[in-house]
């Protein structure tokens, strides 16, 4: 019976995420970047997203508001504020399609190392309709400065510090997730972070905290990670979980949570046009699962699409949190 109920939950939360009334689209206006973090996976071989590209990215937007409850459009990196004038103008777009297709509900939200980040900047996103942001700190200035440098070396923390201290004095609407680093060596050090974050952010209802480990994701410093083993993770996280007060905000992975990959109502679309399913992976042909038309069309490699949506015919609750962890197992001819 109980075993039933749970599967019947998990259900009803897979309906509801693959709906084709609601879609997901992640966008890389560029793939270069102006940090160099230690255990980056990305080669930042991709420039700037072409005009072509831009309109096709407009036209697609379009399309998709027009049939949609609702849209949620991401900005990825590279990092994104390094092409801030393409995330404002295909953002300025989409605000205005969902002014036009009034039944749509409209949210923008971006992944940044948050360096560019200025209140001016904050204020302009926010017109345009981007309100929700995910900022990674790796700990406190000297640990932080050791991982997430710049791409000349030099630390990042202070001033992503005083962005982050200025966002708070501002009476900009946003909601900014601050995920915290922690890798075998570095959780103890993290703890007087999450001090300094409790302190200055969390009694600010527009900042909550997210734990998260570094992971070896394919990048030529992997050999070199302390990653930590997955009771060892899952012992740090209890830990610093058990720190945070009732009424501060944080982030848990959730019970029966789905990949956006594992979603077919969600797309990548790179900077040189072309479709991923995945922001990890790049250089696997797997992930490459088809190209963006300047009109607005997809090309779609469905061979290549189908196997990321294995987990929705399986129900396996490993395919579907991280569908790419199974895929990059399993032996192809893709070149």
């Amino acid at each position: 019976m109980l075993a039933t109920m749970k599967n019947q939950e998990k259900l009803s939360k897979i309906a509801s995420i693959v709906s084709d009334r609601s879609y997901n689209l992640i966008v890389m206006p560029t793939e270069k970047c102006n940090f160099r973090c230690t255990y980056c996976y990305e080669d930042y071989s991709v420039g700037r997203m072409s005009p072509e590209t831009i309109q096709g990215v407009k036209t697609y937007i379009e399309r998709r508001m027009s049939d949609s409850d609702s849209f949620y459009l991401s900005w990825f990196g590279g990092e994104p504020l390094v092409a801030r004038d393409i995330v404002l103008e295909i953002s300025a777009h989409a605000a205005e399609m969902a002014r036009k297709y009034t039944s749509v509900k409209y949210l923008g939200g971006m992944t940044t190392n948050g360096y560019y980040l200025t209140t001016s900047t904050l204020a302009d996103l926010a017109s345009v309709g981007i309100f929700d942001y995910q900022i990674s700190l790796d700990g406190p200035r000297e640990v932080h400065n050791k991982t997430r440098v710049r791409a000349d070396g030099v630390g990042t923390f202070d001033r992503i510090w005083e962005n982050l201290l200025a966002a708070r004095d501002s009476n900009i609407p946003f909601d900014i997730t601050l995920r915290c680093h922690f890798d075998a060596e570095s959780h103890e050090e993290l703890l007087s972070l999450f001090y300094d974050i409790r302190k200055e952010f969390l009694h600010d209802k527009r900042f909550r905290i997210y734990f998260k480990s570094i992971e070896k994701l394919g990048g030529k410093n992997d050999d070199m990670l302390k990653i930590a083993e997955r009771k060892e993770k899952e012992k740090i996280l209890a830990s610093l979980k058990s720190l945070v007060n009732d009424n501060e905000r944080i982030v848990s992975k959730q019970e029966h949570s789905v990949c956006y990959a594992s979603r077919p109502n969600s797309l990548v679309v790179r900077a040189d046009g072309s479709l991923a399913k995945c922001t990890v992976a790049f250089q696997d042909p797997r992930n490459s699962v088809g190209t963006l038309q300047q009109d607005g069309t997809l090309k779609i490699h469905q061979d290549r699409l189908g196997k990321w949506f294995k987990g929705l015919e399986t129900l396996d609750e490993d395919m579907l949190s991280c569908p790419w962890s199974k895929l990059a197992t399993e032996p192809h001819d893709l070149v």
